[in-house]
């Protein structure tokens, strides 16, 4: 029986540690992946029991990454140790080889990369020929992008998969082959997948031609035992696959829809090749962006609010009251003023819905 192996990821910006526990994960089912947002988080978990490896971030609020190390060490001489930081100098690389750090990282880096590392710290077999294949694959399938494409592509589909906690999210073509993907595709064959994604959606795009609507935005639903899939038309050429696992994040259709909208603008406007309206500078380095006050809601933490309470009035049953609407008038869609006068949202979120229009 294999031995069971502890990983901890430290780092103060909540996407890292995502992203960072998710890609771990797929290290096998032998391992367990915890995370803390602070070196004093991360203190208390290791004193309650000890971690194969830690991997932290230099910069962050409190104790440094450096110092975290350092105190590690001390109660720890086996933990293996992985430094990441952006803001990386000579100084900070000799002090981490003090500490006989594994590796030093500097960031921007590909999750990919990091996963390797960790395999070579905890002295794991390289991965199989099969594994191998269906890296080379998807790295041959995006070859029809230009680097900075594929960048920028990958990022739009990370960002939507932690604003929605999608399992995965994949790109393809409208033949169901593979662009991009995002996310842990364990247990699904996507060879076979996305081909029946795009033959789903073949039919309302023979809609939308045959009611001359030259721009349309519809999102499929399949609700199944273990998955919840989405999938849409990026494009006339392009189909997005939203899955979720049911047994581990339930999705909630309000915000799906919200952010698939607005990540199908960003894709289109990078698929184009033309500059986004406002690019967000700071977005390259988010790793390392300011924490928020403890008593500082986040804008997305406030849009889901919003989106929460919405779709729960939608979900509570209407009472009955007479009408005066002749009978043969159709009731299955609402307009946003009409949904707001009925009280079905509130205005908050029938701003947010104008602004997606």
């Amino acid at each position: 029986m294999a031995v069971a192996r502890r990983v901890l990821v430290v780092d103060d910006e909540e996407k890292v540690v995502f992203f960072l526990r998710e890609s771990l994960e797929e290290l096998g089912k032998n391992f367990t992946v915890r995370t803390a947002k602070s070196a004093e988080e991360a203190l208390e978990k290791i004193d309650d029991q000890p971690y194969d490896l830690v991997i932290s971030d230099l910069r962050m609020p409190g104790i440094d990454g450096l110092d975290l190390l350092r105190k590690i060490r001390e109660k720890n001489p086996d933990t293996r140790l992985i430094l990441m930081t952006a803001y990386g100098s000579d100084d900070v690389e000799a002090d981490a080889r003090s500490l006989d750090v594994f590796d030093y990282i500097t960031k921007p880096f590909h999750v990919s990369d990091l996963v390797q590392v960790a395999r070579d710290a905890l002295a794991l077999p390289p991965l199989s020929e099969e594994e191998v294949e269906v890296e080379e694959e998807l790295e041959e399938e995006a070859e029809g992008l230009a680097d900075d494409q594929s960048a920028a592509i990958n990022h739009s589909l990370s960002n939507l998969r932690f604003e929605i906690g999608a399992q995965c999210i994949v790109l393809a073509d409208a033949e169901g082959r593979v662009v991009s993907e995002v996310g842990i595709t364990q247990g699904l064959n996507m060879g076979t997948f996305m081909p029946l994604v795009a033959d789903g959606l073949t039919t309302v795009s023979s809609m939308a031609e045959y009611l001359q609507d030259e721009e349309t935005f519809n999102l499929d639903f399949y609700e199944g035992r273990k998955y919840d899939i989405y999938s849409t038309g990026v494009g006339d050429n392009l189909i997005l696959a939203l899955v979720f696992d049911k047994r581990k994040q339930a999705s909630r259709i309000g915000m799906v829809w919200l952010y698939v909208k607005r990540t199908i603008q960003d894709l289109l406007t990078t698929l184009s090749g033309e500059e986004p309206a406002a690019p967000p500078e700071e977005e390259a380095q988010v790793e390392e962006a300011p924490p928020l006050m403890a008593d500082e809601p986040s804008a997305d933490a406030e849009k889901r609010e919003i989106i929460e309470s919405a779709m729960t009035k939608l979900a509570e049953p209407e009472e009955e009251v007479e009408t005066e609407l002749e009978a043969e008038e159709d009731h299955s869609t609402f307009g946003i003023e009409e949904a707001l006068n009925k009280g079905l949202i509130d205005e908050e979120f029938a701003e947010l819905l104008k602004g997606e229009d």
